[in-house]
């Protein structure tokens, strides 16, 4: 059965990226503070500069509005017997991941300090190739997965998990 993501994930990728938007804003402001001290005759700097904090709102806002429900509602998971399918996309595209069980070598929760508070983890399951992530999952949650796939790969007994 797919199991969606946590609700409280809107909220964190709604602050993370006003945090994003919002240190992108600055950096292009940098050009006006140095027009107005140092470079006085150069006003495309201005034209320029004003342009990117322009473009980098816009887009900000466009993603906090529509792009953070387009971004969850394309996101879940299902864990099989064998396999783990992980599903993510955005506004512009659907994709997902077919992880084989016998191929997870590693099972990690994490979370950093707004996660935590908003009682959100993310699960990274390492294969031999990739790194796949499933961001958003509630604490006891993230820690139930964790400890079915590592039940699950302790099946095989050819792999790292098994005693």
């Amino acid at each position: 059965m797919e199991q969606k993501l946590h609700p409280n994930v809107i909220y964190y990728w709604n602050i993370m990226y006003i945090l994003h938007t919002f240190k992108w804003i600055l950096i292009c402001s940098m050009p006006l503070i140095i027009r107005a001290v140092w470079l006085p005759a150069w006003g495309w700097l201005t034209m320029i500069s004003c342009l990117a904090v322009l473009f980098f709102f816009i887009r900000g806002l466009t993603f906090v509005c529509y792009g953070v429900h387009k971004k969850y509602s394309r996101r879940s998971y299902v864990l099989g017997d064998d396999e783990i399918m992980i599903r993510w996309g955005n506004a512009w595209s659907d994709n997902s991941s077919i992880i084989p069980i016998s191929r997870v070598q590693h099972v990690d929760q994490e979370q950093d300090m707004l996660a935590k508070k908003l009682g959100l983890s993310e699960l990274t399951i390492t294969t031999a190739g990739d790194h796949h992530f499933i961001m958003g999952l509630a604490e006891e949650d993230a820690v139930r997965l964790r400890r079915q796939i590592i039940e699950l790969s302790k099946l095989d007994e050819k792999d790292a998990y098994y005693d």
